[in-house]
């Protein structure tokens, strides 16, 4: 008996401490207080009212070997143990929709996701538990008229009958069960393919990187005949920002050349060499575009990368002439918008990451509870089913360690959170060091 009071008040203080932790953990720390963990915040009250109440009280019945609380306590205790053990099933199941919903639904579903919405439907969660169960097991007595549970023992009246303790075991965890297992396996599957998806999107190319050239754009602008004075780096430069620009002006060329652009597609020579070949009109004609600072677009090059006008503004232009500007205007803004993609493309990877890991320790966390809650509770369960049809099959040491293992699963919870998400288990460690600095920022 000894050796039973120390294990269970171990396992009801562990108990406590751990769902303790648990809430102090959300309640202090704001990197945890998100929708998700307020599920697991009423699911840690729920474990903390079994580790308070529930194991103390079978720990008595179990020891005594009968109950001497009287039937009033006896019906509070029943009462309070199965509305809180239903609340617990029914935040499992909760928290299974969100995450169904959060990743088959990204896009229309986080909209509505909020903490009043949260807030209701852990209400809903605990209203529907103790109407199902409270009025029930308290009032079965006067409903029938009589009560036939002895004095020294303590049970709920209506499992008498194996009909009703048959449906009550399919309606309050075979059914939840079947439904959370089909939800995660929903969810991995979704997951697994939105995961093939980002590999293939990420493979190809990334942030202020041009695409591929065709095979057509290949012959056009093959790499060692570049335009005169421009060597490969800048013809690659030139790629970049040709992609670039057309993603900022709606993944297209410019709809209007000019016409001296038009006129000027072939490559200019270098002035030594282009005196006894270029006519008269040419030459001036160029002479007048390097007098107002413009280069000779390079072969190959269309779109937005020939006219600046489509990522320049008219206001920047200036008002009094209708010229391009400057190249060296030109280049310095080029210079900025590339020096604002390259910083900015790390900064959405780095946040594409965080998502993608936040989500994966979510996702973690709530599978390691749904495996502890099926494995602690089946036993329970199963031995419930085998006595509807066999009332002397079962022995009560069965009874009392399938009982027991429910029960350890409000112990198990706070361990699986620590195990499977680094920021709860830091938040433990600083909690229990008394280790208060930084608290509402560890991660």
């Amino acid at each position: 008996m000894v050796v039973i009071i120390i294990v269970t008040g171990s396992l009801s203080l562990v108990t406590i401490i751990g769902n303790i932790l648990v809430m102090l953990s959300i309640k202090v720390n704001r990197n945890l207080q998100t929708v998700n963990n307020y599920f697991l915040f009423s699911l840690a009250f729920a474990d903390l009212i079994i580790g308070v109440c529930s194991m103390n009280l079978y720990t008595v019945y179990i020891v005594i070997g009968s109950w001497p609380l009287g039937a009033v306590v006896c019906d509070l205790w029943l009462a309070v143990d199965y509305v809180v053990s239903n609340a617990s099933v029914m935040n499992l199941l909760i928290i299974s929709f969100d995450r169904y919903f959060c990743v088959t639904k990204p896009l229309s579903y986080p909209a509505r996701r909020s903490t009043k919405m949260a807030g209701l439907m852990i209400a809903a969660a605990w209203v529907l538990s103790f109407i199902l169960w409270a009025p029930a097991i308290l009032f079965w007595q006067f409903i029938v008229g009589v009560r036939t549970v002895p004095s020294d023992e303590c049970y709920i009246q209506f499992f008498s009958n194996a009909a009703v303790t048959f449906g009550t075991a399919i309606a309050a965890f075979y059914l939840p069960v079947v439904i959370m297992i089909g939800l995660y396996w929903r969810i991995s599957k979704a997951s697994r393919s939105r995961m093939r998806k980002d590999s293939r999107k990420t493979s190809g190319t990334s942030y202020g990187e041009g695409p591929s050239l065709s095979q057509e754009e290949k012959e056009e602008n093959p790499p060692n005949n570049s335009g005169p004075g421009e060597s490969v780096e800048e013809v690659r430069d030139e790629g970049t920002e040709r992609n670039m620009l057309q993603q900022q002006n709606g993944n297209g060329p410019c709809k209007k050349e000019s016409a001296e652009g038009s006129t000027n597609e072939s490559s200019s020579t270098p002035s030594d060499q282009s005196a006894p070949h270029v006519p008269p009109e040419r030459s001036a004609n160029s002479g007048r575009k390097q007098s107002r600072g413009q280069r000779a677009p390079a072969r190959g090059e269309t779109g937005c990368s020939r006219k600046l006008s489509c990522m320049i503004s008219p206001s920047q232009r200036g008002s009094n002439t209708g010229s391009d500007i400057p190249a060296t205007e030109r280049q310095s803004l080029v210079s900025k918008t590339l020096s604002k993609v390259t910083k900015r493309s790390p900064m959405l990877k780095c946040n594409r990451k965080g998502m993608s890991s936040r989500e994966k320790k979510v996702t973690r966390t709530i599978m390691a509870i749904l495996v502890a809650f099926v494995v602690t509770w089946t036993p329970y369960n199963v031995m419930v089913l085998i006595t509807t049809f066999c009332s002397t099959c079962i022995p009560n040491s069965l009874w009392t360690i399938g009982y027991w293992l429910c029960y350890i699963n409000s112990t198990i919870n706070p361990a699986c959170y620590a195990l499977c998400n680094t920021t709860f288990k830091n938040t433990f460690k600083h909690l229990l060091l008394c280790q208060y600095k930084n608290l509402r920022s560890v991660r």
